[in-house]
């Protein structure tokens, strides 16, 4: 293990999260600058569990084991859309794998059938738990960590097909995606792309019934379990089972592209001044002023011009703001438990350590003789003379007493005050709780 992946190791988690590696040390043993560099959007890359190094030898089960998939289907009533059942690329009817019950006063006819599922799958069909990180607190925590890591959206679809089986007939996803293999064996078909780094509205449908055009596979492999394989959006792919079955989990990576950042710059456009801004705030010609063959030859030419003159003057400050921000999205907000909230702003104490709602994107604002915080939409107004502490609270993990002794100008009975009504906003959490889930 290299020196600069032992200090990728000792590295806190992004967010905070938890403890242990980073995602990507570890799926991958390594870190995010040599991803970077070598893989990100550019080649796939394949580690195995074994070649990982001992620290980091561990499955994936930990994330959601056969036992869970069993609970999820069964005792848990996951409901549709989040299980769907899959046979030759092609989703079968609820019907034949739901059932209904009563809750409360309520009829419920999207619930698991324990039975429909089991002879659906005994016949070949894969099933398919989608965007499971909203649901299953381990996968919630680890996307999370990922999306901070990577300053990106993360999700997770759950696969579990049966022995001599193929989900999907070959394809290219237009997202990034991780697959870890949880259990089971897995054998993996993967050709360059036919389409560079499509967009979303490039599904692979578009390339025809034959994508692959007969060319050789860059990667003819067999995952087993503790694999982690990593493939840039675009490159065609295909999986099937051989007498075993398999689990794992495709993480999408839904990045951020510069066509997205653009996108966001365009909104802004022709709100300045000058006389480009103004002609981007024309409306088109009417029918009866069209001149030439389209009608629009002359005002195609100022439009250009106006066009190009906005993006000349755009500033990198701009760009960098909408990158950011981009960034700050990416990572969901981490759920707080209604309960325990209450109690934690009940009973604070002078040394009841609090941090920093993971996800939540707040603002301190100066209003007159008030501070305001601003969260989402809404608006928490406290005395002017609280900002530094306020400030202080909202960078890290404190507690009344240490808010109190680091020289902000508040007593411990103030700061007390003060953090009590930051749980009640659900702006802190307690120091101590395990991050679930996601919202």
């Amino acid at each position: 293990m290299t020196a600069e992946l032992e200090r990728e190791l000792a590295a806190p988690v992004p967010a905070g999260t938890g403890a242990g590696p980073s995602p990507l040390a570890r799926c991958f043993g390594t870190t995010p600058e040599r991803f970077a560099a070598e893989h990100w959007n550019r080649a796939p890359l394949l580690v195995r569990a074994a070649d990982r190094g001992h620290a980091l030898a561990r499955g994936f089960d930990d994330l959601l084991s056969p036992a869970d998939v069993d609970a999820l289907l069964g005792p848990r009533g996951l409901r549709t859309p989040f299980f769907a059942m899959v046979r030759d690329g092609v989703t079968l009817p609820r019907s034949s794998y739901t059932r209904a019950a009563n809750a409360g006063n309520q009829r419920l006819g999207d619930l698991p059938d324990p039975d429909g599922i089991a002879r659906n799958h005994a016949e070949g069909a894969t099933i398919v738990l989608n965007a499971l990180h909203r649901v299953w607190p381990a996968l919630g925590v680890f996307c999370r960590d990922l999306a901070a890591e990577l300053g990106c959206q993360t999700q997770t679809n759950v696969y579990v097909t049966p022995p001599g089986a193929q989900g999907f007939k070959p394809h290219h996803d237009t997202h990034d995606v991780l697959v870890l293999q949880v259990d089971g064996r897995k054998h993996w078909t993967i050709h360059p792309p036919a389409v560079e780094l499509p967009l979303r509205t490039q599904p692979s449908k578009d390339l025809g019934p034959d994508p692959v055009g007969g060319r050789e596979p860059l990667v003819d492999t067999v995952l087993e379990p503790g694999d982690a394989l990593y493939l840039p959006r675009g490159y065609l792919h295909s999986a099937q089972t051989t007498d075993d079955r398999s689990i794992h989990l495709t993480v999408g990576l839904l990045a951020t592209t510069w066509q997205d950042v653009l996108t966001d710059l365009l909104a802004s456009a022709g709100k300045g001044g000058g006389e480009d801004s103004l002609a981007l705030r024309r409306a088109l010609p009417l029918p009866v002023e069209a001149e030439g063959p389209t009608g629009l030859e002359s005002d195609v030419a100022v439009f250009r011009r106006a066009a190009l003159a906005w993006l000349e003057q755009l500033d990198d400050d701009a760009v960098e703001r909408v990158v950011a921000a981009r960034r700050r999205q990416a990572v969901p907000l981490e759920p707080v438990g209604p309960l325990s909230q209450d109690r934690a702003a009940r009973t604070l104490g002078a040394d009841g350590a609090v941090r920093p709602r993971i996800g939540l994107h707040a603002r301190v604002e100066v209003a007159g003789d008030r501070v305001e915080l601003r969260v989402d939409q809404r608006t928490v107004s406290f005395p002017g003379w609280v900002e530094p502490a306020l400030r202080a609270a909202l960078a890290g993990p404190s507690s009344p007493s240490s808010l109190a002794g680091s020289g902000v100008a508040i007593d411990a009975d103030d700061a007390q005050v003060l953090l009590r009504r930051l749980l009640r906003e659900r702006v802190l959490v307690p120091a101590g709780q395990v991050p679930e889930g996601t919202s």
